[in-house]
């Protein structure tokens, strides 16, 4: 069925373990929808299962992936953040390589107001993330493929979208919360977009 099938999804999750344990967790599903049907195979760390269900179900079952313990963290940043993406890339460059003088020429770039608060949202966008959420789904006809992605990161307080938008031809990124309720809609919104696109 993973052969012909008319969407796929691949979900990968990786969400930080507690204080007491190194390292990450990490969950990868890959799915297919053929007719009415949605076909799964899920592991996790060296465990595997494979699984089918009805398309209505779908919803329910990615919010369970996207379902997980929240971490002890950092601050997370506030609750709704909107950022130009080449600040937002450059300023884990620049946290990266240990280059203050980058960051402050990026928020100055970023705001002329306020710059003292959208450094401390930049820093804590790349020091506080404890897990990250990616949903690619693709669908191909006659050989030309189309995706679309959903993207989310884990704080403590919860999951943020990331949503790519364009102000002013400048492409932004807008973080919003969302919850495990949310993955299905937004999968099911991709996957409307790359079947529309026949």
């Amino acid at each position: 069925m993973v052969s012909s099938a008319e969407v796929t999804c691949i979900v990968d999750v990786s969400v930080r373990r507690g204080e007491r344990h190194a390292g990450w967790v990490q969950v990868h599903s890959s799915q297919a929808l053929r007719g009415g049907l949605v076909a799964a195979v899920t592991t996790t760390g060296s465990r595997a299962e494979a699984a089918l269900w009805p398309v209505d179900e779908w919803a329910t079952r990615l919010a369970r992936i996207a379902d997980v313990p929240l971490p002890v963290a950092t601050p997370p940043p506030g609750r709704e953040v909107d950022v130009p993406l080449d600040v937002l890339l450059g300023t884990g460059e620049a946290l990266r390589t240990n280059r203050p003088d980058v960051l402050d020429e990026l928020v100055r770039r970023a705001t002329p107001h306020d710059p003292a608060t959208v450094r401390e949202q930049l820093v804590h966008l790349h020091t506080a993330v404890a897990g990250r959420l990616l949903a690619v789904v693709a669908a191909t006809d006659t050989g030309a493929a189309r995706a679309g992605w959903v993207s989310w990161l884990l704080f403590g307080d919860g999951w943020r979208s990331l949503t790519p938008v364009r102000r002013d031809g400048r492409p932004f990124v807008v973080l919003s919360p969302v919850g495990p309720l949310d993955l299905g809609a937004q999968v099911a919104a991709q996957v409307a977009l790359v079947r529309g696109a026949r």
